[in-house]
C-alpha cells in the first residue's frame, strides 16, 4: 500500500490545566515536515581506509508553515507564542503523529501513533500586503518518543 501524506496526521497538544486538548494540525498548514537529523560520529582507525560510522542520537523536528486564521486552536496558538516572545515552558508543546494507514485491530478509530513533547520555535506572522499572512517554525523535539495508539474520535494517546 502506498502511503500519501494524507494519511499521517498530526495533533498537536494545548495544555489546558491537568490535561492536553489535541487538534488535528490541517486547517491553514501548507506544510508540516518532519526531519529526523541523525546525529553520526565517524572514526577512521589508523589500519582502516575507510571510517567507521555510528548513529548516536536524532535531533528531530518539524518544520511548518501555515496561513494565519484566526479561530483555529493550533494557528492561534502558534501565533501567540510568537507574537509574545515566549520562552521556556511557555512554548513547550506535545505532538501526536498518527499513521493512518496502520490501524489498531478490533479497535475501530484507533491508529498506531508516536508522541513527542516538543519546544515550539514560532517565527512572527509575515507576507505581503494582498497575500494571506503566513506563521512558520519548527516543533523541535525534546527528550524521546513514546510508541502507542491514538483514538481519533476521543483524542487520546495511549503508551504502549
Amino acid at each position: 500500500m502506498k502511503v500519501t501524506r494524507n494519511l499521517i496526521r498530526e495533533y498537536y497538544g494545548i495544555p489546558a490545566g491537568d490535561a492536553t486538548l489535541y487538534h488535528y494540525v490541517n486547517a491553514g498548514f501548507v506544510k508540516c515536515d518532519e526531519e529526523n537529523n541523525p546525529k553520526v560520529e565517524k572514526t577512521a582507525f589508523v589500519g582502516d581506509v575507510n571510517a567507521t560510522c555510528a548513529v548516536t542520537g536524532y535531533e528531530n523536528g518539524w518544520n511548518f508553515e501555515a496561513q494565519y486564521l484566526r479561530g483555529d486552536p493550533v494557528v492561534d496558538d502558534l501565533a501567540a507564542i510568537a507574537r509574545g516572545q515566549k520562552t521556556g515552558a511557555d512554548c513547550e508543546r506535545v505532538l501526536v503523529c498518527v499513521d493512518m494507514a496502520d490501524p489498531v485491530e478490533d479497535q475501530p478509530g484507533v491508529y498506531r501513533a508516536r508522541r513527542a513533547a516538543i519546544a515550539v520555535e514560532a517565527g512572527p506572522p509575515a507576507g505581503d500586503p494582498k497575500s494571506v499572512t503566513r506563521l512558520s517554525g519548527t516543533f523541535h523535539q525534546t527528550g524521546e518518543l513514546t510508541e502507542g495508539t491514538f483514538d481519533i474520535a476521543l483524542k487520546v494517546f495511549a503508551a504502549t
